[in-house]
């Protein structure tokens, strides 16, 4: 698969310190051979809460607000558990997300400096980025972290200038996008109830909108113009949410983002791979997502001969309506592989 996500039958990538150096048509002499795998770039999940790992399935049938709000169960499940679960549950979801072969995701870390410590004691030892968002901080106890994750509510921010991401919870509910834009984000999440004015809006800004389809489905939320985003020239990146309500797995998500526009209005599997790798990357400011010389060298390894993708007549359409973590067999980091199932 190629800088343009259009399959090549026959290519070379060259690595050197970490990085792609050279890409190109044809095999070259004394090179590995990989040509029983799809080789692509590694998925990025631009948003998540894996702190609620220890929790999976315990909001099934609650609304957003009785899931997650200020008084939701989350919070009260989380009042009995201990630090160690708590840790061992990140590291498991962590874990699944690489072997899924997701090389980065962005987290919003809820409980200040020691939640974000936890979150770094649960990636020890795991070869992945994360882009950790804190939350309930103050200004000097931002060197801790990648930026803020924010709602919309509650949280005082004037906006000010600075070289962190700042990424906002809104529109999972009407006028919550107009508060959002006067906190100057880098990133709304979710948007699904952004109006076309709204939307003018965040492209004017230049905001990018990453989107949590199944999450937004569960919670009853709505679905986000996705169409309309991209129409706008919004970089619109791909998230799987909230740990405790859908597994990190992105091929479920974008399989199930492809089915559900058709209801509303399609968006092109090249698009949504898109969505879910270059387009996260230039979310979260991070050197990867594309095959192209000077790119971080984080790819995934396909098994072209599985099953379930053999025989196919699309393979771009294959990988997000078709593929599963199982078909992921190697995943490269930085051009060192961290997953090897073969």
């Amino acid at each position: 698969m190629d800088k343009d996500f259009d399959f090549v039958e026959e290519g070379h990538i060259i690595v050197k310190n970490k990085v792609i150096d050279a890409v190109g048509d044809g095999f070259v002499s004394g090179g590995k051979d990989f040509k029983d795998y799809l080789v692509m770039p590694a998925l990025i999940n631009a948003h998540t809460h894996v702190g609620d790992s220890f929790a999976k399935e315990a909001a099934v049938g609650l609304s957003a607000w009785d899931a997650c709000g200020p008084d939701g169960l989350k919070w009260k499940l989380y009042e009995g558990a201990e630090r160690d679960e708590l840790i061992f549950a990140m590291k498991e979801s962590i874990r699944h997300m690489l072997n899924c072969g997701i090389s980065c995701f962005a987290d919003f870390r809820e409980f200040g400096v020691s939640g974000i410590e936890m979150l770094k004691e649960s990636l020890s030892g795991v070869k992945i980025k994360a882009v950790i968002l804190g939350r309930e901080l103050n200004a000097k106890e931002l060197g801790e972290c990648g930026g803020l994750g924010l709602n919309v509510y509650g949280i005082a921010y004037s906006g000010e200038k600075r070289n962190k991401i700042v990424a906002v919870h809104a529109g999972e509910e009407e006028g919550e996008i107009e508060l959002a834009l006067s906190m100057k984000p880098d990133i709304i999440v979710h948007a699904t109830h952004a109006t076309l004015d709204d939307i003018k809006k965040i492209s004017k800004q230049k905001i990018s909108v990453v989107i949590c389809p199944r999450s937004n489905a569960q919670l009853g939320v709505g679905f986000p113009k996705v169409r309309s985003l991209l129409d706008a020239g919004i970089n619109v990146a791909l998230g799987t949410d909230n740990v405790m309500i859908n597994s990190p797995d992105m091929f479920r998500e974008m399989e199930f983002l492809s089915k559900i526009s058709f209801l509303h209005e399609p968006v092109p599997a090249k698009e949504i791979l898109k969505i879910a790798t270059l387009n996260g990357a230039k979310a979260l400011r991070i050197n990867s997502g594309v095959i192209e010389k000077g790119r971080d060298a984080n790819l995934i390894f396909i098994d072209k001969n599985a099953p379930n993708l053999k025989y196919n007549k699309n393979w771009v359409s294959a990988v997000v309506n078709r593929c599963s973590p199982e078909n992921v067999r190697k995943v490269m980091v930085e051009g060192e592989f961290v997953v090897d199932k073969d």
